[in-house]
């Protein structure tokens, strides 16, 4: 009678991708264990409860809507570490692509949803065998953070400039209205000055029209009298 060899069958169920896969078969996950990070995401991406801020795209794709709150509340369950660099990292070591460069989308061939078992083709890489596409992908991330870091002192330099500009815009403001409060006061002071010569100039015309006056009068009655003399 000839031996066959019966490779041992995990069953595992899932119990979070949502009540419509509840009563899905699972098939078997051979040779061993799943690594702790895929499973962890896996169960993050199926959890309805976490669709606002992780979740699927398609079937073999899944997105951060809310980095930030993927960062402090779900990150910390899956690592040591919250470094979301370190995150992007792991996803590169198990052969996640980057999908979207406008969105946190990633997407694996045995990722999906609905298809647990496909865990398991989903294989760690070794340092050593890094392929050209995952040195690019490091060169990119280093980017993308050297670009996050631009910003924040581009940013920082743009509110210095506007604060200057801002104290110098106040002090040419502040000089242009003491130099219009100075000419103002000049012209005030001019014109008092017209005003008061004007009516001097006034006063002595009126004086020397009397005294005019006052002559005539005088040279008249001087007339008369030497009139009324020849006369007697």
């Amino acid at each position: 009678m000839e031996h066959i060899e019966v490779e041992d069958i995990e069953i595992v169920s899932d119990i979070s991708e949502g009540s419509s896969n509840t009563n899905e078969l699972i098939k078997g996950v051979r040779n061993g264990s799943l690594p702790p990070f895929v499973t962890k995401l896996y169960d993050m991406v199926s959890n309805e409860a976490m669709d606002s801020t992780i979740s699927w795209v398609g079937d073999t794709g899944f997105v951060i809507w809310n980095e930030q709150d993927f960062i402090i509340n779900l990150l910390p369950t899956m690592s040591k570490s919250n470094n979301f660099d370190s995150f992007v990292t792991q996803l590169n070591n198990y052969g996640f692509k980057k999908i979207s460069w406008d969105r946190r989308e990633y997407a694996h061939e045995s990722f999906q949803k609905g298809k647990r078992h496909l865990l398991n083709n989903i294989k760690r890489r070794s340092k050593g065998n890094k392929s050209v596409v995952d040195k690019m992908m490091c060169e990119i991330q280093k980017l993308e953070r050297e670009s996050k870091e631009l910003d924040l002192e581009l940013s920082k330099f743009k509110e210095y400039v506007d604060n200057t500009l801002s104290d110098q815009k106040r002090i040419i403001q502040t000089m242009a209205n003491a130099i219009k409060s100075t000419f103002d006061q000049y012209h005030h002071v001019r014109g008092a000055h017209m005003s008061k010569e004007t009516n001097n100039n006034k006063g002595k015309g009126t004086q020397n029209l009397k005294t005019n006056e006052l002559g005539q009068s005088s040279c008249s009655q001087s007339l008369v009298i030497e009139a009324e003399d020849e006369d007697i």
